[in-house]
C-alpha cells in the first residue's frame, strides 16, 4: 500500500527575503531620486548651452 502523505518544502527553502530592511543605508524616497535627477539634467543642460563662452 503506496503512501498518501505528501509533504511540503520548508518555508524558507532557499530563497531571499527583500523585505528585511538595513538600518545603516541612508534612506532616499522616489520623489527625491527624481528631484536630484532633474536637477543634474538641467545643470547638463545650462553647461551645455552657457559652458563654451564660461569656459571657453
Amino acid at each position: 500500500m503506496a503512501k498518501d502523505k505528501t509533504t511540503l518544502p520548508p518555508t524558507g527553502a532557499g530563497l531571499m527575503r527583500f523585505f528585511d530592511e538595513d538600518t545603516k543605508a541612508i534612506k532616499v524616497s522616489p520623489k527625491g531620486v527624481i528631484a536630484v535627477t532633474l536637477v543634474l539634467i538641467a545643470f547638463e543642460v545650462f553647461l551645455h548651452i552657457f559652458g563654451p563662452s564660461i569656459f571657453g
